[in-house]
């Protein structure tokens, strides 16, 4: 996809597990991301339809399109996550996991679909070895304007 315009808006969505159940289902949550692109590398802030009234700083977008690849992280400023009856709870003394988004343009489409993941949990067990826990879905995102 070759970029045109440095400003741009682009909508989606993403899902992830709810629970830990093999009965429980995906949740799908309606994203933003307003950017600004450099060549193929972007920039900006992004706003969801579960936490857009949890946090007054942005959240934090950075990412690149190379031919039919889009790869982007986004950092929130400070953890939040869902208790067991589904609350919203944050800590703003601790920061929010990474989480990295990768996927592939579907031209039929026009849009990029795959999958975000974000380790939730790391212990070190030895001098090279790690246990991670790693919560994971998919999205899908496409040019607004």
């Amino acid at each position: 996809m070759r970029i045109i315009d440095n400003k741009q808006t682009w909508k989606g969505f993403f899902t992830y597990l709810h629970g830990y159940e093999i009965i429980d289902t995906y949740v799908k949550v309606a994203f933003q991301m307003d950017l600004t692109f450099n060549g193929n590398s972007f920039t900006g802030t992004s706003t969801d339809s579960e936490s857009e009234n949890i946090f007054s700083e942005p959240i934090m977008v950075k990412g690149f399109i190379e031919n039919d690849i889009i790869s982007f992280v986004i950092n929130y400023p400070y953890h939040y996550y869902k208790d067991e009856d589904g609350n919203i709870k944050f800590d703003k003394n601790v920061q929010h996991p990474t989480i990295e988004y990768f996927g592939y343009y579907d031209k039929s489409e026009n849009k990029y679909s795959g999958t975000w993941e974000m380790i939730i949990f790391e212990e070190k067990i030895s001098e090279d070895e790690y246990i991670e826990e790693i919560a994971n879905g998919e999205f899908e995102i496409y040019r607004d304007k």
